[in-house]
């Protein structure tokens, strides 16, 4: 399957981060794309009040809704960040668009210390079903829990998307194993850019990677450098490989007794 991801430099003005988006993925030859976490706003906010005022109703964002126009027109699958506020709340979530529709939305479940301040946590760690296949999704901190990964690949999960705001290598890392320990190919895309508030000043380092279900980097993506990128990933449903036939079998000693 051809999947890929767009990193850039992300500002708070969603007409000017989707023009970007449509520009890499227009030239696209893909059937899935991710693009990073919180893509439609940025991330390092004042406050509640700053957040609150940047979020939206996932029905009443125009990035999404330029998002689902541009899936319809290429037939794909876009995975994108967005700031969701739903009643009182607001998530840091990601809405997976199929061929214009949406097909569900995941909010990201652990949130870092300085996140806990501004956003509400999800609770639901599901797969979607898109262009044939089941996607488990995650947002950057998310990645550090293998509890995550793990329940989605035994809910049948094909491919792991992953959307991410970081500016060290510990998530990075941690993806390559993702994969492996899971035998689930793995993408991972990340903004690029500076961001700063009156106490933080974050570098975000790019790097966006698609990894194959073995653990080898596809394609890694060049720091702090604006890009687009496709790579054909083989999917595989079974979990096996050399040292083991039949993983599910070795996973269910852990949860069915």
């Amino acid at each position: 399957m051809k999947i890929g991801f767009v990193q850039y430099d992300v500002t708070r003005d969603g007409r000017e981060n989707f023009d970007i988006v449509q520009k890499h993925i227009t030239s696209m030859d893909c059937e899935i794309v991710v693009l990073p976490e919180l893509c439609d706003c940025g991330y390092l906010f004042e406050d509640r009040n700053e957040l609150n005022n940047l979020s939206k109703p996932i029905n009443e964002n125009a990035f999404v809704d330029n998002l689902k126009l541009l899936s319809a027109q290429k037939g794909c699958t876009i995975v994108s960040g967005v700031a969701e506020r739903d009643g009182g709340k607001i998530y840091n979530s990601s809405v997976i668009i199929e061929n214009g529709i949406i097909r569900g939305v995941y909010r990201k479940i652990h949130l870092s210390d300085f996140e806990k301040k501004l956003f509400d946590s999800g609770d639901a760690n599901t797969v979607f079903e898109a262009n044939g296949i089941k996607i488990g999704v995650q947002i950057c901190f998310d990645l550090w829990f293998p509890e995550i990964s793990r329940e989605q690949v035994r809910q049948g999960a094909d491919l792991l998307c992953v959307l991410a705001n970081f500016g060290g290598e510990t998530t990075y890392d941690i993806s390559r194993i993702r994969a492996i320990e899971n035998l689930t190919p793995l993408i991972l895309c990340n903004r690029i850019g500076k961001q700063q508030n009156s106490t933080i000043e974050a570098v975000f380092l790019g790097r966006s990677t698609i990894i194959n279900r073995d653990g080898d980097r596809l394609f890694k993506g060049i720091d702090g450098i604006e890009m687009g990128q496709v790579c054909d990933v083989p999917l595989l449903s079974e979990k096996a490989n050399v040292i083991c036939g039949d993983f599910f079998s070795e996973m269910s000693r852990h949860y069915d007794k």
